[in-house]
């Protein structure tokens, strides 16, 4: 747990939030985890009445749809954010107003956005201050070094981040939109042909498609979470056996589903060329070509995995590999992968290194208040965020 320095008695713990594609996380500075982690989906009527989703609930409401606040990573409709938001607060974690906001911002969010965020957030959610940060450069600060390569596995995403001196190399960035969901809803295709129930709602012919789905998901990535693995290299070599390479799952009405080939077979998307990513292991190699020369060696042994989809069972070891078989060096073999050894960690990379920025001793220097929204408006955040 890191102590956030404390100026005076009315020091207020600043609230880290992080919208996620699946999961939104919260909490307070100085302490080694969210407080509070649930989905970024909420449900809603054909009237516009909104209710949170009850996780642990096996019934659903009728006559509601599921709505996610986020659309490609971006807000689209404030109203619903905001009340999103306020639900967190009151409900959760019954927070008091005027405290200092963080902002744990993904990689695509628009200046337009981050500003209508800001007024937000000063005149109706009623903060003392917020600060921005990019989730990619939040990792950096759990290992404790300002030259690093950020390979992030999320959910909706897989992203590699070059950083030097602290700054984020723009031009050595690659993305791709094939993440931790994108084989949660391949299995979901593959297994739904084959008849399968996955719903543990008992009213589930009663529910929208949409809350269906949502249910059915909340299984398979279970099942994901359990018996998907990535085989340690290139599964072309793989010899599999099904009478031996199978694990058995019981769904929901008691159906035992045997899961084999696929186990190994999806979780390759992530290595596999698409076409606007090349696949790990040659986009690994193309951001770092990307680089100075004089920097390259340093970033390969310094390359973080983090993010949910890191946590499949062999990524760390396939990983290992990639780099060992890297070919523009001679020296990857001296290189080792660095992660977070428990899992939780890995899944929360960004929002643990936003617990450890938010309790710095100078923290209130980088944030905007309200004094300086009011006398110089929500731009004034582009000179003090960290990108």
């Amino acid at each position: 747990m890191f102590i956030p320095y404390k100026k005076n008695k009315g020091y207020k713990i600043p609230v880290i939030f992080e919208f996620g594609q699946q999961n939104t996380r919260v909490g307070y500075a100085g302490t080694d985890g969210p407080e509070v982690v649930l989905p970024s989906d909420l449900l809603m009527d054909s009237e516009g009445n909104m209710k949170f989703i009850e996780q642990n609930s096996t019934y659903q409401p009728v006559g509601f749809d599921v709505k996610n606040i986020l659309l490609g990573g971006q807000i689209v409709d404030f109203d619903i954010w905001k009340e999103y938001v306020e639900h967190i607060l009151n409900n959760l974690l019954f927070q008091e107003r005027h405290f200092p906001f963080f902002f744990v911002e993904n990689g695509n969010v628009k200046k337009e956005t981050r500003n209508k965020i800001i007024e937000m957030l000063f005149e109706e959610i009623d903060v003392s201050s917020v600060f921005f940060h990019k989730n990619t450069m939040l990792a950096q600060y759990i290992v404790g070094k300002d030259n690093v390569l950020v390979v992030d596995c999320g959910a909706s995403h897989t992203t590699i981040t070059p950083i030097l001196d602290g700054n984020v190399i723009e031009k050595g960035i690659l993305r791709s939109d094939i993440g931790g969901e994108y084989i949660t809803n391949k299995l979901y295709e593959i297994w739904k042909q084959q008849g399968l129930a996955f719903s543990r709602f008992k009213n589930y012919s009663q529910l929208s498609p949409s809350l269906q789905m949502y249910g059915d998901l909340e299984i398979v990535r279970e099942i994901k979470h359990q018996c998907v693995k990535l085989y340690d290299q290139p599964i072309e070599n793989l010899k599999f056996n099904p009478t031996v390479d199978n694990q058995a799952y019981e769904l929901p009405d008691q159906t035992k589903l045997l899961i084999s080939e696929e186990m190994y077979k999806y979780p390759e998307f992530l290595y596999e060329p698409t076409e606007n990513f090349e696949g790990l292991d040659k986009a690994l190699e193309t951001s770092l070509e990307k680089i100075d020369s004089d920097y390259r060696k340093e970033l390969v042994q310094n390359v973080i995995l983090i993010g949910g989809a890191s946590c499949t069972v062999n990524m760390v070891e396939r990983f290992q590999r990639t780099i060992n078989n890297l070919k523009i060096f001679g020296l990857s073999s001296r290189s080792k992968v660095q992660t977070l050894p428990k899992f939780f960690d890995r899944q929360h990379a960004s929002w643990l290194g936003a617990s450890i920025v938010a309790s710095s001793q100078i923290y209130d220097q980088w944030t905007l208040n309200k004094s300086d929204y009011d006398e110089h408006g929500s731009s004034l955040i582009e000179k003090k965020m960290f990108y």
